[in-house]
């Protein structure tokens, strides 16, 4: 765990055994057509990345956030993720980077030397983490810059919601599961999804929906003009494989 503390502009291969990703993949139900993948950390206990970095040494948090990155990336492309033509989304710990620039110049260096085309490259930041703020922004700005995708994951379940929008303009906006979920039980909840459709179609945003785990909630979703859907009911986790469509209905209210 004691290598995590040195911070290296461009990692050396990392160990599996540590940085190990599963991967699922965004599909348009219209076609079945893959048309990105998330890479997600699963911890050796089966932690999310947020619980494993809080269980590190402060200094070393930085690193593994950006060795996070760097893993998706080389076990993606081991993968093939490359010649399938997709985007490949990664999540990004803000409250770990210091440096909005350096950061986004280092990620640059990343995907050079790996050869990934950084406009496949979609850096996930949470709506839970405080997007508005005078870093985020400039995190934001930095990244786009370079040329890379930038996406709002958790969007509708932060307390900013529709009003970081009028700040930043992502490429992509991800559904909370929690609106997913509640589409048949909160019409408050139903009317932010269609909000949100809106204005996603309006700002020509690409929209995904999370946690789609239910024919209910993939019918629903289709209704309000969703297309691009992420979940168990479509296709789940996977480590060390790029998994294809595979919609799981039976049994599903």
């Amino acid at each position: 765990m004691l290598e995590c503390q040195t911070v290296l502009a461009a990692p050396a291969p990392l160990p599996r055994e540590l940085f190990t990703m599963a991967f699922q993949p965004v599909v348009n139900t219209n076609t079945l057509v893959v048309t990105a993948y998330e890479a997600t950390f699963c911890g050796p206990n089966g932690e999310g990345p947020a619980a494993f970095a809080a269980a590190l040494p402060e200094s070393a948090r930085p690193t593994f956030d950006l060795r996070c990155r760097v893993a998706a990336l080389e076990q993606a492309i081991e993968l093939g993720v490359i010649d399938r033509r997709v985007r490949l989304a990664v999540k990004v710990m803000p409250t770990y980077i210091a440096d909005p620039l350096a950061d986004a110049e280092r990620m640059q260096r990343i995907v050079r030397r790996l050869g990934f085309p950084a406009r496949e490259l979609v850096l996930e930041f949470s709506d839970r983490d405080h997007l508005e703020s005078d870093h985020m922004v400039a995190l934001v700005k930095a990244y786009r810059k370079l040329g890379f995708l930038i996406a709002f994951d958790d969007f509708g379940a932060g307390d900013m919601g529709l009003e970081l929008l009028s700040l930043l303009t992502p490429d992509t906006l991800k559904l909370a599961p929690e609106l997913v979920h509640s589409l048949s039980t909160s019409w408050a909840r139903r009317l932010v999804v269609e909000r949100v459709v809106e204005i996603a179609r309006k700002g020509r945003i690409r929209l995904i929906a999370e946690g789609v785990d239910t024919r209910a909630e993939h019918d629903r979703l289709h209704s309000l003009g969703v297309s691009l859907m992420q979940g168990e009911a479509i296709a789940p986790r996977q480590v060390g494989a790029l998994p294809a469509p595979a919609l799981r209905f039976d049994g599903a209210n």
